[in-house]
């Protein structure tokens, strides 16, 4: 019957996107692991490192990413800290001035408009001259090593771009998407990067085109078209926190999955399996969150098409109780109930994620999101 191809269909599309991908890179990091050739050098050998953020009316935030960077547990001689302030229009750049005069390893650069974080890296790309560049948010804390576990993970010259570990307290959904990142690189390569730390080969760095809309993907798929691994290093850790607006995050996500599609259009071969080595992956745990929406779309139509009124009775009075409860739920949620909203919110950003890039509805720069710190 038609019906039962579309619900099976449909519930495979779902299956693997979310649970079907994840099991089998946790079968293969545990049954086949591919550890890197890590190695933690003393001082006197650690390469020099430049550490960049495109920063756009982040005054409140500034003062605690620089006291992180330069409380950092690497050579002092061997850091340098880039600050690109887009366009700000608060205190910002008065800030980075004055913790350059005292640090003489900070340097702040200046677009005079707003332009993005492509074209704020590009132009800080062009002042590096370390060994290593290291390309951070300004909201994340990180960790007081997180340079060095980079680091020595691009000892290993089979790697080429080393993602940190994205840590956001009270957020359900990413505690599930992170653990699937670390089984990807214990298990080979995962397909892009946290933005808000990675590090890669300064010769590795290319120039983004300005209007990109995810440099974490960009720059990862490029140098993994040559070979080599995008691995976590877990110690390195970047730590946020959920933020607070659900409209926000929902803007968040249909930017970053339009990025996908961008990217599928912008990185010539990623969908090339003679040319991308991660191009399984790259579809399987990226494009098929964009299939996501349709499949359970599929799911609904077998409702309407089934014999007899039981089956899509239940399942549609099932899905309209489910998402009216998700939507009036107040005060703090239990776990179930984010990984719900979190899996509503993603697939209704992906049913408009795609339409929204092609009617240029999506923009490079992007809006700080507030957050729920404490």
């Amino acid at each position: 019957m038609v019906w039962i191809a579309f619900l099976c269909l449909g519930l495979l599309v779902v299956f693997v996107s979310f649970a079907g991908y994840a099991l089998w890179v946790a079968w293969l990091a545990r049954v086949r692991p591919v550890p890197t050739d890590a190695r933690y050098l003393p001082d006197a050998l650690l390469p020099s490192v430049t550490c960049v953020m495109a920063a756009s009316n982040e005054a409140v935030l500034i003062r605690h990413k620089l006291r992180g960077l330069t409380g950092q547990d690497y050579p002092s001689d061997k850091l340098a800290i880039i600050v690109v302030s887009d366009g700000s229009t608060d205190a910002t750049d008065a800030i980075v001035r004055a913790w350059a005069r005292r640090d003489p390893r900070i340097r702040l650069l200046r677009t005079e408009q707003r332009s993005g974080k492509p074209t704020a890296l590009n132009l800080a790309r062009r002042h590096i001259t370390s060994d290593v560049t290291v390309l951070m948010d300004v909201r994340q804390r990180l960790t007081q090593g997180a340079l060095r576990e980079l680091v020595a993970q691009l000892a290993d010259p089979r790697v080429g771009v080393v993602s940190g570990n994205l840590r956001v307290k009270g957020d359900a959904y990413w505690t599930y998407e992170g653990f699937v990142r670390k089984c990807e690189s214990r298990s080979g390569s995962m397909v892009q990067v946290t933005g808000s730390l990675y590090a890669v080969r300064t010769a590795d760095l290319p120039e983004i085109p300005p209007d990109t809309i995810l440099d974490d993907v960009y720059v990862p798929l490029t140098v993994a078209l040559s070979g080599r691994r995008i691995v976590m290093a877990e110690g390195a850790g970047s730590l946020d926190v959920v933020t607070r607006s659900t409209g926000d995050e929902f803007v968040r996500k249909v930017r970053t999955l339009a990025g996908l599609v961008q990217i599928c259009h912008r990185v010539d071969g990623c969908l090339n399996p003679v040319k991308n080595p991660i191009w399984g992956r790259f579809v399987v745990h990226k494009l098929s969150r964009l299939a996501c929406p349709y499949g359970l779309l599929l799911m609904v139509a077998s409702a309407g098409m089934a014999e007899g009124l039981t089956y899509g009775t239940a399942l549609l009075t099932g899905a309209s109780v489910g998402l009216v409860g998700l939507t009036l739920w107040r005060g703090q949620a239990p776990r179930v109930v984010s990984l719900a909203r979190s899996f509503m919110a993603l697939n209704l950003a992906a049913l408009w994620a795609t339409p929204a890039y092609y009617l240029g509805r999506t923009s490079v720069t992007w809006r700080r999101v507030r957050a729920n710190r404490p």
